[in-house]
């Protein structure tokens, strides 16, 4: 990230105020605790946050119990051989949302999605279809070692959401 606020002038308390309202953003919105993610027990299509969850989201304490969070069909499918980031945030209203981020051939080329703002980021999932076709979400099982044998589940407690900073 370019450090532009030092290449500008500051004359008055306005020229701070923009910086300063993103730079709090960032920190009121963030997982204190880990959401335990890991492959759904009661739908091995979904993802599960097995730990109860606190978090600031839009300022505001938030306590997310134990859930399980569905795949978007059409919307969140992998192709076979590719990489896709998936990241689970959640909402002052308790509301986890999954946003997925471009496919890439490799995880280097794959990126990270826009989260919505306002929101703490919980974790991320990696899936990787390496068996024997694509990853269609909503019915492909995580744990379905044919196509998609090496998912990743990662916490991120203690991580603030990377848009609520835009300085410059």
């Amino acid at each position: 990230m370019a450090k532009s606020i030092i290449n500008s002038e500051i004359t008055n308390n306005e020229n701070l105020r923009k910086p300063l309202s993103e730079l709090q953003s960032a920190v009121v919105d963030m997982a204190m605790t880990d959401a335990g993610l890991t492959i759904g027990t009661s739908a091995n299509t979904a993802v599960k946050i097995a730990n109860s969850v606190y978090a600031f989201c839009n300022g505001i304490m938030t306590l997310k119990t134990t859930a399980e969070v569905a795949f978007t069909a059409t919307t969140h499918d992998v192709t076979a051989d590719a990489f896709r980031i998936f990241v689970l945030s959640l909402a002052s209203d308790g509301t986890v949302t999954i946003t997925a981020g471009t496919e890439g051939a490799s995880l280097a080329l794959a990126t990270l999605p826009v989260v919505p703002s306002n929101e703490a980021i919980l974790g991320f999932v990696i899936i990787n279809p390496t068996g024997t076709g694509d990853f269609d979400a909503g019915t492909t099982a995580l744990d379905d070692g044919t196509v998609v044998p090496n998912a990743v589940y990662q916490d991120c407690s203690g991580a603030p959401n990377p848009n609520a900073i835009a300085l410059g």
